[in-house]
């Protein structure tokens, strides 16, 4: 079993689901659900949190199981711990990961946004690199079960040669529509080359030494591989979190909800959903912390590390910079000290 603590108790580590719920949303139902990992301690500064959290999770878990720290320094020097989840707000990930990365640990889970610049983004993965160390970043709906599978078989040419994917998904671009540009990459590859894109007001700072974080009205990614990927912003009537895969051979819709697949061949048929052979549903965090736990029994690198997560970042950064701009940005992004308050 591997030990895992988790420094922030926000929605995303425990609020978003209780112990109830079958697929849990959230870092702890995840580690819970997951017959590879224990979670051992927890640190946040609010006294409120943690009592919240030991009321809600604490009874199912072993008892005097799980240790409570009001920071994470206490806790990492106070753990021998495997993996360490990040879940603070996005302007104090840079500083939480300088204390994490000191630590004698075999993984970070990182929650988005990775960081508020590229700088930060760039200093985080080369600590990592030194200590030999994979960053994983939660992109959450990469690991729905269903699109794990859709993934595969159109790298296996289920719809043919991609042309084009074209993502749905509106509000803050670092914060909120990463999401939906993981999920383009997940179908179109990891490879961007640039960026053309229109922004808008977003959401606002009180910090003056941040910029404040636009969102997405629309973008054109170019692929080095020739694959042409569109973000289509708030004006969409389609829900968030959902793409059409466009290739020689066909047409997939694919979403967060297994519900939305849809495929149509080459003819225009639709295709029976049954002879796709689509998993059962699953929590995100479960297989996010499994494919963790099989890295370090050593299978292969998790989803979401390495090239992947920073091409999303360099796409998000791209997308800000050409939004602000009205310039064509060319990837890997030239200006990296931009600070966006990104607080998702």
């Amino acid at each position: 079993m591997y030990r895992i603590g988790i420094i922030g108790l926000g929605s995303i580590a425990a609020r978003y689901s209780t112990p109830s719920d079958p697929y849990p949303y959230c870092h702890t139902g995840g580690i819970r659900q997951c017959e590879a990992t224990e979670l051992v301690a927890v640190a946040d500064m609010s006294d409120d949190r943690k009592s919240e959290f030991q009321q809600t999770w604490g009874p199912d878990f072993p008892e005097n199981s799980i240790q409570y720290y009001d920071s994470d320094v206490e806790m990492l020097e106070g753990e021998n711990l495997d993996i360490v989840a990040v879940c603070v707000r996005g302007p104090f990930h840079f500083a939480v990961m300088e204390n994490v990365l000191k630590a004698d640990i075999k993984a970070i889970f990182l929650e988005k946004p990775a960081g508020c610049s590229l700088q930060e983004v760039d200093w985080m993965t080369a600590g990592a690199d030194q200590k030999g160390i994979p960053i994983v970043v939660d992109y959450s709906r990469h690991w729905a079960p269903h699109l794990l599978r859709l993934q595969s078989l159109v790298r296996d040419g289920l719809v043919g040669e991609v042309k084009s994917v074209i993502g749905y998904c509106g509000g803050t671009i670092l914060s909120f529509a990463i999401h939906n540009t993981d999920m383009i990459c997940q179908f179109a590859g990891y490879d961007p080359a640039s960026v053309a894109a229109h922004v808008r007001d977003g959401s606002g700072t009180a910090n003056p030494d941040y910029e404040p974080e636009p969102a997405i009205v629309g973008s054109s990614i170019r692929f080095n591989s020739g694959v042409q990927g569109f973000h289509v912003g708030g004006n969409a009537k389609r829900g968030s979190f959902s793409v059409d895969v466009l290739g020689t051979e066909g047409l997939l819709t694919a979403g967060y909800g297994r519900g939305m697949t849809r495929l149509t061949d080459s003819d225009g048929k639709v295709v029976d959903n049954d002879t796709l052979d689509l998993p059962e549903n699953a929590s995100v965090f479960q297989v996010a912390y499994q494919q963790i736990a099989d890295y370090l029994d050593g299978g292969d690198l998790p989803d979401c590390t390495g090239g992947d997560y920073m091409a999303v970042n360099e796409i998000g950064f791209a997308t800000i910079e050409s939004g602000l701009t009205g310039q064509t940005v060319e990837i890997p992004n030239q200006k990296r000290d931009r600070l966006i308050y990104a607080n998702g």
